[in-house]
């Protein structure tokens, strides 16, 4: 068995089509199923089913697909791992990133970890919430950062800085005349919500909210997987969003207003999340510094800006 098949096998399971395998492979159809076949048989088991002109996953393929691509991410971090001491780097920290969170404060975060500690190498990689989990168990990661404070047995997960959520509206909405606006008058309007799923921080942020306020979950317009397309979707029209402010801010787009949720149990925390308490020194300090920089920004960006 090569790499090369295994990385085969996991662009026929994404397209289940040979035909469009073989154009993100440049090459052809005949060899890539040759190939497949040849993994099918070193694996033992029969991982695609071919029938009736469709191509589908059976029960084996999917539960390798899960493990094959575990192994292929292990392999890429053992590159990366192999070329940190030429790079200079001593140690290195991988970092999961859910929720589409690219915040400011981030930012300050890594330039300061390479400022402090410039022999730790770090790697970031997105994830949604559930794979975060998934790649600390599976030893992928060292820490994850999300907006997701549910507590879950067997991962220990630190606040490292909070803001208020926003109310992403269209600079002519109605919404707009007030200067910060009730989650009750938020849910009269359609609303442009993260994905249960791809979002799931953020989804589970808006439902603490409204639970908190004492309303009914109300139905999404659209569901958006961050908040890049929530700004879109916006601006468009389509109705109201509810987000973070510091993500929220980054989007330069026309005819968009933020305003601050008025109710004060709406609050955002970041959360870091690690697998246990036993991290090593380099996270340890990694950690620290984090709240650190949550210590000395408490607030990121205008809430009453045009975004």
């Amino acid at each position: 068995m090569r790499l090369r098949h295994l990385r085969y096998f996991i662009i026929v399971a994404e397209e289940l089509n040979f035909t469009r395998a073989s154009a993100r492979l440049h090459i052809e159809p005949s060899p890539l199923s040759r190939a497949i076949k040849d993994l099918e048989h070193d694996v033992g088991v029969e991982l695609l089913n071919r029938s009736k002109g469709r191509i589908r996953l059976t029960p084996s393929g999917e539960a390798f697909r899960h493990a094959v691509k575990r192994v292929l991410d292990l392999y890429e971090e053992a590159k990366k791992q192999a070329h940190s001491p030429a790079r200079g780097h001593h140690s290195r920290l991988r970092i999961g990133l859910a929720d589409s969170l690219a915040q400011p404060r981030l930012t300050r975060l890594l330039a300061l970890s390479r400022e402090e500690e410039p022999q730790t190498a770090i790697g970031i990689n997105e994830m949604t919430a559930a794979e975060l989990l998934t790649a600390l168990n599976d030893n992928l990661i060292d820490a994850g950062f999300t907006v997701d404070g549910e507590e879950i047995g067997g991962f220990v997960k630190e606040a490292v800085w909070s803001e208020r959520p926003v109310a992403v509206v269209p600079r002519h909405h109605p919404l707009v005349a007030l200067d910060r606006i009730p989650l009750d008058e938020v849910v009269r309007y359609p609303l442009i919500l993260c994905h249960p799923e791809r979002c799931a921080g953020g989804h589970k942020l808006f439902v603490q909210a409204i639970s908190a306020c004492g309303l009914p979950p109300p139905p999404a317009a659209e569901y958006i997987s961050g908040h890049e397309p929530m700004m879109l979707l916006v601006a468009a029209g389509y109705g109201v969003g509810f987000g973070l402010e510091s993500q929220a801010a980054r989007y330069q787009i026309p005819d968009i207003i933020l305003r601050p949720i008025a109710d004060e149990n709406a609050a955002a925390s970041t959360f870091v999340v690690t697998g246990n308490d036993q991290n090593s020194p380099e996270l340890q300090r990694f950690i620290e510094r984090a709240k650190r920089v949550g210590a000395a920004s408490p607030s990121d960006g205008s809430s009453t800006a045009a975004a």
